[in-house]
């Protein structure tokens, strides 16, 4: 199992938890190898998100996924790229 985790700076995370949890992640549930999707409003503007998948190319894609749909669609809610790490699941 592989995981991601992105940070992101976000101006206003209910807006952003709603547009994730109205699009984003009907898009990522659809990349192959998807085990599951989780979200963090960690507060103070900081946002988190967990996904796990049974491969290295669904965490690839994901990453890959969530920087086109941030880009068209919540552009003037992040501010700069995400934190991300990402690598195979030591603990289970």
């Amino acid at each position: 199992m592989y995981g991601t985790i992105r940070r992101y700076k976000v101006s206003n995370p209910k807006a952003f938890s709603d547009k994730v949890n109205a699009e984003f992640i009907n898009l990522v549930r659809k990349v192959p190898g998807f085990v599951s999707y989780h979200a963090i409003d960690e507060g103070n503007g900081n946002w988190a998100s967990i996904g796990l998948f049974t491969t290295e190319e669904g965490v690839k894609r994901s990453d890959q996924l969530a920087a086109e749909w941030v880009e068209r669609s919540c552009a003037g809610l992040v501010s700069g790229p995400p934190e991300i790490t990402e690598g195979p699941v030591s603990v289970k």
